[in-house]
């Protein structure tokens, strides 16, 4: 059984100051925070990181700290042999922690777009089936949550999206199969998450303030 911890720092983040986020984190994690100049980026990349901390500390790696995150030649962090993924959106942050196998998550908020730009995303019959949906930017984010959250899976770029096959349960990358589990915490956004292996998943929401203690 899987959990997905979530936590929407919008609701409270500015009742601490930036000082208070920090020093609960280690001084290589909060130096990379520093890098962040886009607040939002921020507050996003440091409750990804408070969140990590929470969930190592609550499971049977407890003896792992986030100073022990390794990132692959793309970029993909994980432990040894233990992987977790981040996404964050519009102040949510959401988490999923402890898979032996390979796992990626994505949330998107759903917003009002010119899809045409994101064309070039999409092979051709998916961009037909997009346009002939009956709402188009509904079907626009079903597809880029899964085509999100199985590149990170597969730590591949989007320059390798081509590769990527998309259907309502799965997508299949280079003769793979990897499993979607779709996951509900706010009606205007979609979230996803792609598993190298089947398995069943909790929601879990946490406050800010209880990362902070």
């Amino acid at each position: 059984m899987g959990e997905i911890w979530i936590v929407n720092f919008s609701n409270n983040s500015q009742q601490f100051t930036d000082e208070e986020l920090l020093k609960k984190l280690p001084e290589s994690t909060v130096n990379r925070a520093l890098r962040y100049l886009n607040k939002e980026s921020f507050l996003s990349f440091i409750t990804g990181r408070l969140l990590l901390k929470r969930a190592i500390l609550e499971s049977e790696y407890s003896s792992f700290s986030i100073e022990d995150i390794k990132y692959s030649d793309k970029g993909k962090p994980s432990f040894t042999n233990v992987n977790f993924s981040i996404s964050h959106s519009n102040g949510y942050v959401v988490l999923i922690f402890g898979t032996v196998f390979q796992v990626g998550i994505d949330i998107e908020k759903r917003k009002d777009i010119d899809l045409k730009l994101f064309k070039y995303l999409f092979t051709d019959l998916e961009w037909k089936v997009i346009m002939q949906d009956n709402s188009p930017i509904d079907r626009f984010y079903w597809y880029w949550v899964r085509k999100e959250a199985l590149l990170k899976t597969v730590d591949c770029s989007l320059k390798e999206l081509e590769g990527l096959e998309i259907f309502e349960d799965y997508g299949i990358y280079k003769d793979q199969r990897y499993y979607f589990k779709t996951f509900e915490f706010n009606p205007e956004f979609n979230g996803v998450l792609a598993i190298e292996e089947e398995m069943d998943v909790n929601v879990k929401f946490i406050e800010l303030e209880t990362l902070l203690k």
